[in-house]
């Protein structure tokens, strides 16, 4: 009778055991080959003198700490070198060598550092196989275009620039001369690059305004005043153009006349809006006065500056091509002339029109203005200005006077009587 778990075929290992003896065994180990068969296998003796090496724990421990703290190193020296090579997300596109040859030797150190490739490039943001193209580019093979310029061509070229007709001549003189003569045949860039790399191209020059434009903004600064003016067009309802002519002095922003002219403006319509804003001038603003506008075909006509020129003993000053920012007053006061609150939505006849721009001067003088610190132009044409702005300041300081008396009383409400302290209007 048999044991459970134990059949009655002997084990081939044990067999083998006692072929071989106790003191044999072999390569794959005893404990490996119960069970199998091998026809032939590697035997030696057994030494008897052996001791396993041990390994302590403690370095057991301390080589996967040292590698993970070695990856962290090497990842946080490739952020912040892309960082420093102000990299951002995955290198796309082209780099130069610089950036290359930087990015190769810092996932190299990362590598040294404990992290593999594959890791390395995914912190840095590059795909391994362009980091290992870039590693190991392959050779430039020198390549010669086929439609080079042969050498005796371009000695042709270099003796044609030194011919005396063509001496100082153009570039594109010495390439009209080689189809011409029949002594070479090549483009203009081409013979442009050849003279260029023998210093035979002179530099181009590039003309400079030889005086800086002087802005209106300068002239006022120097104390200058400026007899600006402009046109303006307004319809009636049947379709008739007037053309408004608005003269103003500045720096009072003070409206001296509004001229006007039926379908068009000429140099005639101009001047004499002019003489008529000139002659209601007060006489100390005629010292140093400039004309300034835009310029307008009108406003440039030769008879425009003569006359201008006569009337005021200076020529007349003009904004820069294509910039209103240097006319700004006066465009400024056409938007005031169409979209005034007082302005009529629209104009029936010719006559609504020139009421309406005779109208216009007094209202425009008697409004307060932003840029004059909300005094009217005919206050400050008059020389009120100052002394109403150092009114105004007076009058602002004994308010905060008149609060800060009734706080430190704890009565806000009763305010000290208007006998106490007098107020000037401003």
């Amino acid at each position: 009778m048999q044991r459970a778990g134990s059949s009655g075929k002997t084990n081939p290992g044990t067999l083998r055991l006692k072929a071989l003896g106790p003191d044999c065994y072999t390569q794959e180990g005893q404990s490996r080959s119960h069970g199998s068969s091998c026809p032939f296998r590697k035997t030696w003796p057994k030494a008897t003198d052996y001791t396993r090496r041990t390994i302590s724990k403690s370095f057991q421990r301390t080589r996967p700490n040292q590698g993970r703290a070695g990856g962290r190193r090497a990842r946080a020296i490739l952020v912040k070198k892309k960082d420093e090579l102000e990299l951002k997300g995955p290198l796309d596109g082209h780099f130069k060598h610089e950036v290359k040859r930087t990015v190769i030797n810092v996932i190299n150190n990362a590598v040294t550092c404990g992290l593999t490739q594959k890791q390395s490039c995914e912190i840095f943001g590059i795909a391994p196989r362009k980091f290992r193209r870039w590693a190991n580019p392959k050779p430039v093979k020198p390549r010669t275009a086929w439609n080079k310029t042969l050498a005796h061509e371009r000695d042709v070229i270099e003796a044609a620039a030194w011919e005396p007709e063509l001496i100082g001549k153009p570039v594109s003189h010495i390439f009209v001369h080689g189809h011409e003569s029949g002594k070479f045949f090549a483009s203009l860039s081409t013979v442009y690059r050849i003279l260029k790399a023998k210093n035979m191209v002179e530099p181009r020059k590039h003309w400079h305004r030889i005086t800086p434009y002087v802005s209106a903004h300068a002239l006022l600064g120097e104390g200058f005043s400026l007899l600006c003016y402009d046109g303006t067009q307004f319809k009636t309802d049947t379709g008739i153009i007037v053309w408004a002519i608005p003269v103003m002095i500045l720096p009072q922003r003070y409206l001296l006349h509004i001229g006007h002219s039926i379908n068009g403006i000429s140099a005639g319509d101009l001047t004499q809006s002019i003489k008529e804003a000139y002659a209601l001038l007060p006489e100390h603003l005629t010292v140093k006065l400039v004309a300034h506008s835009d310029r307008g075909s009108a406003m440039k006509a030769s008879s425009t500056k003569q006359t201008i020129k006569e009337l005021l003993g200076a020529p007349v000053h003009f904004g820069r091509p294509h910039t209103p920012d240097d006319q700004a007053w006066i465009e400024a006061f056409i938007k005031t002339l169409k979209y005034h609150r007082d302005a009529p939505r629209s104009f029936k006849l010719v006559d609504d029109i020139l009421q309406w721009l005779t109208r216009v001067p007094d209202i425009y003088n008697n409004d307060p203005h932003s840029s004059l610190s909300y005094v009217t132009p005919l206050q400050a044409l008059s020389g009120q200005k100052e002394v109403i702005l150092n009114q105004r300041k007076q009058n602002l300081a004994v308010a905060r006077l008149l609060r800060y008396t009734a706080w430190k009383a704890g009565r806000f409400s009763l305010l000290p009587a208007a006998s106490e302290v007098v107020m000037q209007p401003a």
